[in-house]
């Protein structure tokens, strides 16, 4: 099983249905994933995965999720606009939901909708327009469903997919 092999090997191979998807350490697996296949199928719990819309406004660009505006930076669409996909998915870890009590540039506000708690850490799913995006927190940080808080995403560990293929954009954004 993946869990296994990303905590005993020192190098991952992912297959899916007979065809090889990936080859790399467990950490070059999990943090650069090839394709949405191998996002998906590699972490516990799963990469938040979504349609992704693209805006600018003035001097800043966001990606539109569920129909919510989230920060990205001001590069971001150029370096998109280079790969020419037309169709693009969003990927970002739970851990790559950044929450914050108190609202801060690029956040916005959202509903916790579960609570699933694993001792030292929550992965908690949020209410984000017409969706849900999970996001990981430590250990009580929201005290139950239907608090508010706020929601940003963590530029660094956004992925890029192109939905027709499924392949990675392999845009790393800083």
């Amino acid at each position: 099983d993946q869990v296994e092999a990303m905590s005993l090997a020192d190098t991952v191979v992912v297959m899916h249905d007979g065809v090889l998807q990936q080859v790399g350490t467990p950490s070059e697996v999990y943090l650069h994933p090839a394709n949405l296949f191998v996002a998906q199928f590699i972490g516990s719990p799963v990469m938040n995965i979504s349609d992704a819309q693209f805006r600018q406004d003035g001097g800043q660009a966001s990606v539109v999720l569920h129909g919510e505006p989230f920060t990205l930076p001001p590069e971001t669409l150029a370096m998109i606009a280079a790969k020419s996909a037309r169709d693009i998915a969003l990927g970002i870890r739970p851990e790559g939901v950044v929450l914050s009590h108190e609202e801060s540039p690029g956040a916005r506000q959202v509903d916790v909708h579960l609570i699933q708690p694993y001792g030292p850490f929550d992965i908690v799913d949020l209410k984000v327009g017409a969706g849900t995006l999970r996001a990981r927190t430590v250990s009580g940080f929201v005290s139950g469903r239907g608090q508010r808080v706020w929601a940003s995403l963590d530029a660094a560990q956004a992925h890029f997919f192109d939905k027709g293929t499924g392949a990675s954009l392999g845009l790393r954004l800083v």
